[in-house]
């Protein structure tokens, strides 16, 4: 009986293939694997983050009415204003309902302040909270009682005793109404949600209208429920519904955000005219459009992992086969059939990949966060596909119709070109993670758009592999009218290089989207360090609302570790253009000093001058008076767009130059430590060292940037074993090309020379190329990545210039691959089996 080798004896004989091919498949399905969980633990942070950084009014669903005097509907009484917030909240759709917080908060007030004692700039707006009485402490005094008529009695806020001269047991006038102040109260916990949603009762608000001179000061005091609900005034009734953020995450962001806006109709079909106010919808739809941005970003490189990853595999299977191919052939010989030789190679090749992907995958569930599809089916596919290679290697047999195969490859050269630049043209106008905001993460017109950067790259190895033999012929004619014999044995056997196409489609992607994904990485850090600076305009910003004493700003000048230091004065007043005036941000600053301060920053600031700048929107007018810091008559001697560390909103913007006579800013070079115990009481000092981390520290940001660089390194890891493995499938076809030309009289360096002439031509076209498409692609796709920057527009995208440190670093990355590989061939040819 004729013994067959079995599955088992291949990988017997065979052990170092199989535990490269183990290794690779390991690898790719530990990435594929990982890579998705890594962002997925990030996604519900993000969610937690988003909701919780907002302040919690801007964050909750208020429902609100406002009730005009004389009003024959209800809210005459806090018992139907507590039946009506369980009326809104059984309105709630399923989605908001569960994430809402079970705690309940209602209040009404009226609705404008109202004059006190018909004293100019003093007001006072009444007020009735639910559960008040559980987060106040009364200083002197006790709680407001039931009025009657027209009298009403209320507590004022402690803080406001002295600013607004109000003591306990005041009278006050209040339009119709006589208010009896009983009592100054105080916050039990400052720290309760309660009150980031009651401000307005632990200060005193100083309101100014366009163009008046002093500020009204509005006090907003507690009122017994019953007596100011049925008080004929204009009263605001608001009922809250506040997210719980520890509810809300990235598998029912969407669903929330729909149901916001269902909730919002559903109270439009109310008896009662109620309005929705709410934030909740704008966090939500900038979270969600983050999420999907960063989920494509993330499909962008896994697709590049696949397609790399399979292609180095499948380089090691066609190894793994090339060694086999005699025992499939004796096997065929001694009566096997087709279907037996390929079940054969394809069951060693089975019994690799399947515990290795497994391997791997296990491996990959100690990265927290929830496994994704593509992370549970990734390291499965990645096996299959290994098999069927193996399978297909087995089935390949020589001739065949050339003609037919060289059309199929034409159509399909054409497919990837038009694929890759419809897909760059929809990237550029579109935009990334834009086809829609379903849970999945993706929209639907991102399952075409996010490999468009694998696309692009394919294209890329596609024109590579059609004009490299071009240009190797070139070099091998410019070779052949030397003298020496080493270029042109060198080049002779890089013109007879076969089976080419493989290592340059996977060699090439994985080259492009390394460098892609390291100048993305390292431009988001350009562009995060400039965020940093623009929030905070210096090495530290100390600024304080009741001004900055010159002895303080003399011992922060004097002390040691503060470099420099630069006074400014940053206030709002009204600018007296126009019917009514404009608001207006002014700088006073020394231009001068500043630009010597930030010397060697990423700021950019307007040039010194002697005259005021102004914003566009005030430079056409001659001259105008403004009320701050000083009542002082501005001439515009130029325009200005933006001062870092200033946010001017919507308003005007007006830089002064000068130090300014009243200092509430200090602009200083040093080391924070040094400054912070000089700090008087009430400043707030920032640092771009405080800005950049948070900025980075943001969930999705951190992951994104992580994610990227893993990403970029197992690319840049699978490229060196694409050529390794490309170089060693020709080694015995190497190795005797020169053993014969050893035997006439080739050198051992002259050997190594020639293997590296054989490999460069084609391995460095391949990586020059992979470099240019890698770095052209930022500005080819156009994706702006402003959020993940800390708002920097343009971060990355089309317009972006291409960061110079990144693109340095990307173009070592190639230039290691190539150098590597070619000292790899140089050695191997010098010992004399080349491979």
């Amino acid at each position: 009986m004729i013994r067959l080798p079995g599955v088992h004896g291949l990988l017997g004989v065979h052990k170092g293939v199989a535990a490269l091919l183990a290794a690779l498949v390991f690898g790719a399905a530990l990435v594929v694997s990982a890579l998705p969980r890594m962002v997925e633990s990030s996604l519900d942070a993000a969610a937690r983050s988003a909701v919780g950084s907002a302040p919690p009014g801007t964050a909750s669903l208020a429902v609100q009415f406002t009730r005009r005097p004389f009003d024959p509907r209800g809210m005459r009484t806090t018992k139907q204003v507590a039946k009506a917030d369980t009326a809104w909240r059984a309105l709630l759709p399923t989605a908001l309902r569960e994430v809402a917080d079970p705690g309940r908060l209602y209040d009404f007030a009226t609705s404008s302040p109202i004059l006190i004692d018909d004293r100019a700039h003093r007001y006072m707006t009444l007020k009735w909270v639910s559960g008040a009485g559980r987060h106040v402490r009364y200083v002197k005094g006790g709680p407001p009682g039931r009025g009657s008529g027209t009298r009403v009695e209320v507590a004022v806020p402690a803080v406001a005793a002295t600013e607004m001269s109000i003591r306990t047991g005041d009278t006050l006038r209040l339009g119709d109404l006589t208010v009896k102040v009983t009592g100054l109260f105080e916050p039990v916990r400052p720290a309760d949600r309660f009150w980031a949603l009651e401000p307005e009762l632990t200060y005193v608000i100083h309101h100014r209208v366009p163009l008046a001179m002093d500020d009204d000061l509005i006090v907003t005091a507690l009122a017994d429920g019953d007596s100011l609900a049925g008080a004929e005034l204009p009263i605001l009734f608001r009922w809250l519904v506040t997210p719980a953020q520890e509810r809300i995450g990235a598998g029912n962001a969407a669903a929330v955000l729909a149901d916001t806006a269902e909730f919002g109709r559903r109270l439009g079909r109310q008896d009662l005219e109620v309005t929705l106010s709410t934030g909740l919808d704008r966090i939500l739809a900038e979270y969600l459009q983050r999420l999907a941005l960063t989920r494509a970003l993330i499909t962008v490189f896994l697709s590049g992992l696949a397609v790399v990853c399979l292609g180095t595999t499948a380089l090691a299977v066609l190894l793994f086969a090339g060694r086999v191919r005699g025992d499939l052939l004796l096997m065929r010989a001694r009566g096997a059939s087709l279907a037996r030789t390929m079940l054969t190679c394809g069951g060693a090749v089975a019994l690799v990949a399947v515990p290795a992907a497994a391997a791997g995958q296990a491996a990959a569930g100690f990265v927290p966060g929830a496994p994704t599809a593509v992370a549970r089916l990734g390291p499965a596919a990645l096996a299959a596909g290994t098999i069927a290679i193996a399978c297909a290697a087995a089935l390949v047999r020589s001739g065949g119709r050339r003609s037919g195969n060289a059309l199929r490859r034409i159509v399909l050269e054409l497919l990837v070109l038009a694929l890759a630049v419809a897909s760059v043209h929809l990237l550029r106008t579109r935009g990334l993670g834009t086809g829609g905001l379903g849970t999945g993460g993706l929209g639907t017109g991102d399952a075409f758009l996010a490999p468009g950067p694998v696309l692009l790259a394919l294209a890329a190895a596609l024109v590579v592999l059609r004009a490299g033999p071009a240009l190797i012929h070139l070099a091998f004619r410019a070779a052949a009218r030397r003298s020496g014999a080493v270029p042109f044995l060198g080049l002779a056997a890089a013109r007879a290089v076969p089976s080419a196409a493989l290592p340059v489609l996977t060699l090439l992607p994985a080259v492009a989207l390394a460098a892609y994904g390291m100048v993305t990485a390292g431009g988001l850090e350009e562009a995060q360090r400039q965020a940093a600076w623009e929030r905070t305009g210096a090495e530290i910003r100390v600024e304080r609302a009741e001004g900055i004493a010159p002895e303080t700003l003399e011992q922060i000048a004097h002390a040691p570790g503060v470099r420099a230091v630069v006074p400014a004065a940053v206030g709002t007043t009204v600018a007296e253009v126009g019917f009514g005036g404009r608001p207006a941000t002014v700088v006073a600053v020394d231009l001068g000093a500043y630009h010597r301060l930030v010397a060697g920053s990423p700021l950019r600031l307007p040039p010194p001058g002697s005259g005021a700048l102004v914003s566009r929107d005030l430079s056409a007018a001659g001259s105008f008076d403004v009320g701050w810091p000083a009542r002082t008559t501005v001439t515009p001697a130029g325009t200005v767009d933006a001062m870092p560390g200033v946010a001017a909103g919507d308003g005007a913007l007006i830089v002064l130059p000068g130090a300014p006579a009243q200092v509430n800013t200090l602009l200083i070079a040093g080391d924070p430590e040094a400054v912070r115990p000089l700090l008087p009481s009430g400043a707030n000092m920032t640092t771009v060292a405080g800005a950049l981390a948070e900025i980075t520290g943001a969930p999705l940001t951190a992951a994104l940037t992580a994610a990227l660089r893993v990403a970029a390194a197992a690319l840049a890891a699978y490229a060196l074993a694409a050529v390794a493995i490309a170089l060693t499938g020709g080694a015995a076809r190497r190795a005797e090309d020169l053993g014969l030309l050893r035997a006439l009289g080739l050198t051992r360096r002259q050997a190594g020379l020639v293997t590296v002439l054989e490999a460069a031509p084609l391995l460095v076209l391949t990586a020059v190329a992979g470099l240019a498409a890698g770095l052209a692609m930022p500005a080819l796709i156009g994706i702006d990545l402003s959020a993940y920057a800390g708002g920097c527009q343009g971060a990355l995208s089309g317009g972006a210039l291409l960061p110079a440190l990144p693109g340095v670093v990307a173009g070592a990355l190639a230039a290691g691959v190539a150098a590597v590989a070619l000292a790899g061939a140089y050695w191997g040819g010098r010992r004399g089996h080349a491979g």
